[in-house]
């Protein structure tokens, strides 16, 4: 972390707070977020056995995903394509082990509608804060530009944005009794939003007294794990960590 390094994070953050000030300068952000924030939901939706199609929502704002019925074959796939990973991998002891946990959790969640549907309707949010902190990652560490100059500061700008935005939208749903309101429609009055999806099959289904504004809470606090462990895996300080993992992956 040189001089130049926190130039540019201030550029970002500061850039963040302008693009906020204004639909016109946060509408290119918008679509940005809005992108991943679909994206997840269909990716984890197909590795789920669903057949999914994200897209922006031109008449309610924002974006949805249009998700299939659930189809064996596709799960089938996916746990095939986790078994012919592993046995590539067959003599990476630590690789083998991660995927077999990985499975076992899949397993666990394809299993059954609610979960998956819990599931599906979490990654939206959690892709934005993945978008965040890769493009914090890169700002840091200068990795994966092909003209560092300009896209860097717009990356550290990017990964501020979407951080505000997600603070933002987890402090108005705890603070903002007409937000909450709102947010409560859904999309026309037809579709659930995907905190009170969650909220309510932890409560239907696992008699978690959960509300809206109790995952508005647990999104706020989580939020800021994704881009804290960006930054330290972007600095020297995480040097010893990433050598030793690098090498229990290459020679486990």
């Amino acid at each position: 972390m040189g001089g130049r390094e926190w130039k540019i994070l201030a550029f970002g953050f500061i850039g963040a707070l302008v693009a906020h000030s204004t639909w016109l300068t946060s509408a290119p952000f918008e679509a940005l977020k809005t992108l991943f924030h679909e994206l997840g939901h269909a990716v984890v939706a197909w590795l789920l056995g669903h057949p999914s199609i994200p897209a922006f929502d031109l008449m309610f704002g924002g974006g949805i995903t249009h998700y299939g019925e659930f189809h064996p074959s596709i799960a089938i796939a996916v746990a095939a394509g986790m078994g012919y990973l592993a046995w590539r991998l067959r003599q990476n002891t630590l690789a083998v082990s991660v995927i077999a946990a990985v499975f076992l959790i899949w397993l666990i969640v394809v299993t059954k509608e609610w979960r998956r549907e819990t599931v599906m309707a979490s990654a939206g949010v959690v892709f934005e804060l993945l978008l965040a902190a890769t493009f914090m990652y890169m700002t840091i560490a200068n990795v994966g530009w092909r003209i560092p100059e300009v896209e860097r500061p717009l990356g550290a700008l990017i990964a501020f944005f979407v951080q505000f935005d997600s603070w933002i939208f987890a402090l108005r749903l705890m603070r903002d009794e007409d937000f909450l309101a709102w947010y409560q429609q859904g999309k026309g009055g037809a579709l659930m939003n995907d905190l009170e999806v969650v909220a309510l099959n932890l409560k239907i289904y696992l008699g978690i007294n959960a509300t809206i504004r109790g995952m508005a809470e647990l999104l706020f606090v989580f939020s800021f794990l994704p881009m804290t462990l960006a930054v330290w895996l972007a600095t020297p300080a995480s040097r010893k960590f990433r050598e030793r993992l690098g090498r229990l992956l290459v020679g486990a």
